[in-house]
């Protein structure tokens, strides 16, 4: 128990400040995509390296998550596992798929990694909105303000997979999510055995 809510805990931090780090680097780069890939390879090391470490970050909140839905048997824990393992799909499409490619490659390797992270974060936030729908470990104030932010994201993501709004319109919502990655990882810290 103590090392899935570590996992669950600690990999929402770090992927808060990896996703921090991304448009950091991100604004760094050309804004034309065929230049943008050529400045990611040039810059690969950090790209590269960066995107390891998101896998791993994002390793540990599925693991965190699969054993939560394993051992309380809910619903939300599942979709949230659900959710996570779609999500680490999308690594090994931007790993190999940005690396020393063709720009033709790359941009398929960024659509594909792109539907898979809508769809996944789609699942992932069916999962939260239940989780805290149903929560009875935060203040109901802050029970709340997850509720909000996890149907917020939901929406995002799912009028941006039924193509009601662009990717870089959903990405506009990034700082609120950020707020609930922070909650996420608060909240790991406050399961017990005996929650659910």
């Amino acid at each position: 128990m103590k090392l899935a809510k570590a996992f669950w805990s600690m990999g929402n931090l770090l992927l808060n400040v990896t996703i921090v780090i991304y448009i950091i680097l991100m604004s760094k780069a050309p804004e034309d995509i065929a230049d943008r890939y050529v400045y990611m390879n040039d810059n690969w090391t950090i790209y590269g390296a960066h995107w390891k470490a998101e896998f791993l970050f994002a390793s540990m909140i599925t693991m965190g998550a699969f054993y939560f839905a394993t051992r309380f048997k809910n619903f939300s824990w599942s979709a949230i596992v659900i959710g996570q393992f779609i999500l680490l799909l999308t690594y090994p499409l931007m790993l190999g798929g940005y690396r020393n490619t063709p720009f033709e490659l790359a941009e398929m390797a960024n659509e594909m990694a792109v539907v898979v992270v809508v769809f996944g974060n789609v699942i992932f936030f069916i999962g939260l909105i239940l989780l805290y729908w149903n929560d009875s470990l935060l203040k109901k104030w802050l029970r709340n303000v997850a509720l909000v932010l996890s149907t917020i994201g939901f929406l995002a993501f799912v009028m941006t997979y039924a193509e009601i709004i662009s990717w870089k319109q959903a990405m506009m919502v990034g700082p609120l999510l950020n707020i609930l990655y922070l909650i996420n990882a608060y909240y790991g810290l406050k399961i017990e055995a005996d929650n659910s």
